[in-house]
């Protein structure tokens, strides 16, 4: 079982943003659900007024929640962007023993799994993921995407963050599928290549030249998707999978 996080501002003695207590409710809630991963690094929390509708609040508790948050650490508002989640859960190493015979132990695989390896699996599943996600994809999922790569225009330097909203991207094209079992699937091999070790040294050194190739690449790969150009998402997809491949290995 998951262990379940307080939020620091219920934990924190001392009163650091005061607020209403509806504007602390809904800044629990919110907590609760970038905890359990309703909303991922990285990913951008919903506007205001959508907030403000599905919550029956006002603007302004709205805001007061939001800021709660921000001071915080757990939110970055950005004008023109919203609000981004910047609460990065660090799971401890479980204590448990090995898994029940039948349950795959992911983090076992991915110590064991080599750069090479997960390629393979990769360019199995990543380009019929994008095949299957250009012809299934719903104008709402097709924005969703949009919002994450924009997050990816912003980044600059940052290697680790730029990662992880990598790992949303890939998400969001596999959940555009509308197959949960693919979804399901590549889930767990997004699980593999993020536990690897070379994986997160990967992630250290990404610089800011490599950063803007991939900015470029996801930028055409949204246009293709937008455009409903299979052929030229199964390109981009496979493109980018060399590019990755080369980085990961020595001397990459």
């Amino acid at each position: 079982m998951t262990e379940v996080l307080d939020p620091p501002w219920e934990t924190e003695g001392e009163v650091r943003y005061p607020v209403t207590a509806k504007a602390r409710d809904l800044a629990d809630r919110l907590f609760g659900e970038i905890v359990a991963g309703v909303y991922g690094f990285g990913t951008r929390l919903p506007a205001e007024r959508v907030l403000s509708d599905t919550h029956d609040l006002s603007r302004s508790t709205v805001r007061q929640a939001l800021g709660l948050m921000e001071s915080f650490g757990i939110i970055e508002r950005r004008v023109g962007s919203g609000s981004v989640v910047c609460f990065s859960r660090r799971q401890p190493a479980p204590e448990a023993a090995a898994p029940p015979a039948g349950i795959l132990d992911l983090t076992e695989i991915g110590s064991s799994t080599s750069p090479l390896e997960l390629g393979v699996v990769r360019s199995i599943v990543e380009p019929e993921i994008a095949r299957l996600a250009v012809l299934n994809m719903t104008a709402r999922d097709i924005e969703a995407i949009k919002a994450v790569q924009a997050e990816m225009e912003e980044v600059m330097t940052n290697g680790e963050q730029f990662a992880a909203l990598e790992d949303a991207f890939r998400m969001r094209l596999a959940s555009g599928t509308h197959n949960p079992l693919l979804e399901a699937v590549y889930a767990m091999v997004n699980q593999v290549r993020r536990d690897a070790s070379w994986s997160v040294q990967r992630r250290w050194r990404l610089s800011p030249a490599r950063i803007r190739e991939y900015k470029l690449q996801y930028r055409s790969l949204c246009e293709a998707i937008e455009s409903r150009d299979i052929e030229k998402a199964v390109e981009f997809v496979r493109l980018m999978l060399a590019d990755a491949h080369q980085d990961l290995m020595p001397g990459g």
